[in-house]
């Protein structure tokens, strides 16, 4: 019940939000207690995952994200249109070498996920923020866009401005990254497998055994997965330390 309420002021929000944007509180300026309004957090769950912190991009409050056992996490919607396309941008200050990833996944208005979901993976920035951006397109059937960053575990990252900006130009392609961060499996199981290192060729050996030997795979949420899954969604493929 308390999900389908916060649920609900996502949608109310998202009417009331500037044409540009149509995420809610996009900048993370408003809270209700431990919860940036619009968006849920691993917070409840986890506390201490998910928490108000000045350390901003811009305005007074970014979130921080801080990892554990498990990965810290944090997720919105907004209402799209099948068809239009959409471009997402999303700010991440990341102080070590890993951060985690963000997961764009278009969905049906009773929740089943529609097409392949878009992961921006994050990276190492420093004292400074960078800015991960994405062009999509509803496909038919979709009602909604979800929008969600989660952490890899034991680590820390911040977050702020994260917007999903309609745009009614026909005919925008979508921008596709092609760097060595993703790589796609057209079998069944996983569909992707994202390894966070520069060595394309290590990565793209991971495709017919996941994980391989001094290897380890996560799901979004941070639970290690053991030998390959059992059905497709988004993963995270790491060396052991």
């Amino acid at each position: 019940m308390r999900l389908c309420v916060v649920f609900g002021c996502v949608l109310a929000l998202a009417g009331v939000l500037p044409a540009a944007n149509i995420l809610p509180n996009p900048s993370f300026e408003y809270w209700l207690g431990n919860m940036p309004v619009g968006w849920l957090t691993s917070e409840p769950l986890f506390p201490g995952t998910a928490l108000q912190d000045s350390n901003s991009h811009t305005g007074v409050y970014c979130v921080k994200l801080v990892g554990g056992d498990t990965s810290a996490f944090m997720s919105s919607a907004t209402i799209v249109r099948a068809g239009y396309n959409y471009e997402f941008s999303g700010f991440v200050r990341v102080p070590g070498v890993l951060g985690g990833s963000f997961v764009l996944q278009f969905t049906t208005l009773l929740g089943g996920a529609v097409g392949t979901p878009e992961l921006l993976p994050v990276y190492y920035s420093g004292s400074s923020y960078r800015e991960y951006t994405r062009w999509v397109a509803a496909p038919d059937s979709a009602t909604f866009l979800t929008v969600s960053i989660a952490t890899l575990p034991n680590v820390t990252v911040y977050v702020d401005d994260v917007t999903v900006e309609d745009t009614t130009v026909a005919g925008m392609s979508e921008g596709r990254e092609k760097g060595n961060e993703r790589v796609r499996e057209r079998g069944a199981g996983v569909r992707k497998v994202v390894g966070l290192w520069a060595d394309a060729e290590r990565a793209g050996r991971t495709l017919g055994t996941v994980p391989m030997r001094g290897q380890s795979l996560f799901d979004p949420l941070g639970r290690r997965v053991a030998g390959r899954p059992a059905r497709g969604g988004v993963y995270f493929v790491m060396p052991e330390r």
